[in-house]
């Protein structure tokens, strides 16, 4: 059958929709008794609901079926599912009258929903039937909905619907009907406009590595050349050798038969071409490809789902953990540095639309039990293995799971008591551990349990997990063994041995000392863990081996409970986020807070300059304190102070100056401690934000550097008695060595560092001019 679809047409159609409404066939759609008027008024109501279509489906011109598409969001599902943008609600009615049709009500709701997959937006069909609609339910299952849960909604007249929850993906609909939709955010125009923005950045943070060298030609105009390829764009340059590269510039010319003629922006093209020049080796090309292409990809879906300007996302609507969250899946640009920074290879298209965090999509996470012969649990002094579980699990879920546990081990021998539980991701249940551990499942070493009740959001490090049904639960990371800037994504059961420990010593550091005590920083430990260690597989690798590192967990604090009244949060990876507008979200918080912008920068700084300053003058300690392992917390646009997250595999101690616990020790590394400040801070984030507060008219980069000048020498008059290892980091140095981040990915992006020697394994690119030693301190 052929189908077409025509909007609803009011006054005309009322009629019609009396005569299918108005009848005990469709008494689901509460109207049974209604007249004419009440039908007409009900739809002209709807007609004005914004982001609401009302569709009528036509077979050979005639009018047969009604549909009905609107937001989730803003309807009475609202807050009672996870919500993830590109949902898209359905309403279906197939008169009594076509129902005697063989077959049609089927082909008609298979039209309707490839009608809404139609629009490129939509990622999940979401229909929420009335419970005791038994029809409809084997009719949504017949086109490929999966149930959800049984939900009861709030209907405009103030009753309660028992309703039945189903959700529907593209892939599920095709497999269940064979109609594939040709819909996809991977559209032409999106894809040039994503190579034009991967383009711009790698033509930029390539010249800041010293890999290209453009030809300027005056008046902000540069060139690359090759054979006979030739780049051309715009681009501003700043401090630190940092390039703004504009992307609508971007002209790509091929010579050919006497004349320079235009050809693709095609960033694939690009990194082939230069792949000398890049540094990058045969057998490394092609796996940076794959991931420069996963990139692209990313970047087309975020340029359809992340719709929200800088603004709103300022407005922190909502409570606390909901804006939380909606930055977090709002942010449309991976790490500042990297140009390859969204790999995540292994994801396949469904796996994507599940896990990413710009998906913003819900997860159950798995569970399995690991026999303590291979499994250790290790935490704070203030936490135990028990009360941990009462706190992460449901008692219902603990049942079941220790339900299942008892039945599987029944005739092995084996002791329920004897097994350790721990969250898994679920793509490395399935995709891993069931394959590559096999042998420790089919011998009851490892158990796989089954999901959790309670959903959650993976975080811009995708393998960590925020509790979004129970915000003031911990944080949850998991090993996910996808390959994604320079690493695969696992989590050593070496290193989660030791790494509440390490937590422990931090947060009494962090207590005894009188300066961090009054400054605006905390930190968010990470109080309890587990690994699970496959003795063959250790037996048959190295330390550094992902095999080593495909189970295991740790809980982190939850920022929620450390919020007073007004306070908002937010990483500060999204001060650096751009919306399609080119408006950033640091300057959007600026403008919301009232205040100067000096004053805030000022106030910014205070909170995580200085204390991380404070920290490697008085213990030569330092952080990983990149914008995805520091969280702000907000009030009035203002930071309030941050959140140290990510402490136990980040932190290293560079001297013998601080007495460290012997189980800790590893986190004594030796190495540079003005790199932290160089490289971490100022290159890898300052060198973004004092650009984007230039650009858009609030800090000149000159003051923003003075700014950070008069911030760290306030900190030395303050503290006296560090003074002298103050002035022994030399931060007002003319120079300082440029530290390559993208030099190490194209070396080898399957292993971007030996974690046990990174400061070792640097690539560096001669010396950067250090904005500090020129900049001229204002008065307060």
């Amino acid at each position: 059958m052929t189908f077409s679809f025509r909007p609803l047409a009011l006054p005309d159609d009322a009629a019609l929709l009396h005569s299918w409404i108005a009848n005990d066939h469709a008494a689901f759609w509460g109207m049974p008794d209604a007249s004419q008027d009440q039908i007409l008024a009900e739809y002209e109501q709807l007609a004005n609901t914004d982001d609401y279509q009302v569709l009528l489906g036509l077979q050979e011109g005639e009018e047969r079926f009604l549909i009905e598409l609107y937001d989730p969001a803003t309807s009475p599902l609202s807050g009672r599912y996870a919500y993830v943008s590109g949902d898209r609600g359905l309403h279906f009615l197939s008169p009594k009258v076509q129902e005697s049709q063989s077959g049609f009500t089927l082909d008609a709701m298979t039209a309707a929903v490839k009608h809404a997959f139609d629009d490129p937006s939509v990622e999940r069909i979401i229909v929420e039937p009335d419970i005791r609609n038994k029809a409809i339910h084997a009719l949504n299952a017949r086109v490929g909905f999966q149930v959800i849960a049984p939900v009861q909604l709030l209907e405009h007249d103030g009753s309660i619907k028992d309703a039945l929850l189903s959700v529907l993906t593209r892939t599920d609909f095709e497999q269940a009907t064979g109609v594939v939709s040709a819909a996809t955010y991977l559209s032409p125009q999106r894809w040039e406009t994503a190579n034009r923005h991967v383009l711009a950045k790698a033509l930029g943070e390539f010249s800041h590595e010293r890999l290209l060298d453009p030809a300027g030609h005056g008046h902000g105009e540069f060139s690359v050349h090759k054979e006979n390829h030739r780049y051309l764009f715009s681009a501003r340059r700043y401090q630190l050798n940092h390039w703004v590269v504009d992307p609508e510039s971007l002209r790509h010319e091929v010579y050919a038969t006497g004349q320079w003629t235009p050809a693709d922006i095609d960033v694939l093209d690009f990194v082939t071409l230069f792949q000398t020049e890049l540094t990058l080796s045969a057998a490394q090309l092609p796996t940076y490809l794959e991931e420069l292409s996963s990139t692209l990809t990313s970047h087309c879906y975020k340029q359809l789902h992340s719709q929200s300007t800088s603004t709103q996302l300022a407005q922190f609507a909502g409570t606390a953990a909901q804006s939380f969250q909606r930055i977090e899946s709002s942010m449309t640009e991976g790490h500042p540095c990297f140009v390859a920074n969204n790999g995540r290879l292994g994801l396949g298209r469904s796996d994507y639309l599940r896990f990413a965090p710009e998906t913003g999509s819900a997860v159950r996470l798995g569970w399995a039990a690991a026999h303590r012969s291979r499994a250790q649990f290790n935490s704070i002094d203030s936490q135990d293995y028990e009360s941990l579980l009462a706190s992460e699990l449901s008692p219902a879920d603990r049942e079941r799971f220790e339900r299942v546990l008892s039945q599987t081990l029944v005739g092995t021998g084996l002791e329920a008591s004897d097994y350790l539980l721990l969250p898994v991701h679920p793509w490395q249940w399935e995709n891993r551990l069931s394959i590559t551990f096999a042998n420790d499942i089919a011998r009851k070493q490892l158990v796989w349990l089954g999901t959790a009740s309670e959903q959650y959001q993976a975080q811009q490090s995708i393998r960590t997990f925020f509790n979004v049904d129970r915000p003031e639960g911990h944080y949850v990371k998991t090993a996910m063994s996808i390959l994604n800037m320079g690493f695969m994504r696992g989590l050593s059961a070496e290193y989660m041995k030791v790494t509440p420990a390490i937590n422990q010593w931090l947060g009494e550091l962090f207590n005894s000392d009188p300066v961090l005590r009054s400054q605006p920083v905390a930190l968010l430990r990470e109080i309890a863990a587990v690994g699970y260690r496959n003795p063959q597989f250790e037996a048959a690798t190295n330390a550094a081996a992902a095999q080593r590192k495909m189970l295991a967990a740790l809980w982190r604090e939850s920022p929620i409970g450390m919020l007073n009244d007004g306070e908002r949060l937010a990483t500060m990876a999204s001060l650096l986020h751009v919306d399609a507008q080119g408006g950033s979200f640091a300057a959007a918080l600026i403008r919301s807070s009232g205040v100067a912008p000096e004053k805030w920068l000022r106030q910014y700084l205070d909170a995580y300059l200085i204390p991380l300053v404070h920290c490697l003058a008085a213990y030569d300690l330092v952080f990983m304190p990149h914008g995805e392992n520091v969280i702000m917390v907000l009030k009035d646009g203002l930071v309030e102070r941050v959140l140290l997250k990510d402490l136990g595999e980040e932190i290293a101690v560079l001297s013998d100056r601080v007495e460290l616990p012997e189980q800790i020790r590893r986190v004594r590394t030796g190495g540079d401690p003005v790199l932290s400040v160089f490289t971490d801070i100022f290159d890898s984030f300052f060198r973004f934000l004092a650009p984007l507060l230039d650009g858009e008219g609030l800090v000149p980069e000159s003051s923003f550097w003075a700014i950070v000048a008069e911030s760290l020498l306030s900190y030395r008059a303050e503290h006296p008695q560090f003074a002298e290892y103050f002035d022994q980091l030399g931060l007002f140095a003319e120079t300082f060595p440029l530290s390559c981040l993208n030099r190490l990915q194209l070396r080898n992006n399957q292993q971007m560092l030996d974690l046990s020697d990174q400061s070792g394994g640097l690539l560096y690119a001669g010396d950067l001019e250090n904005p500090l030693a020129a900049a001229v301190v204002p008065s307060r």
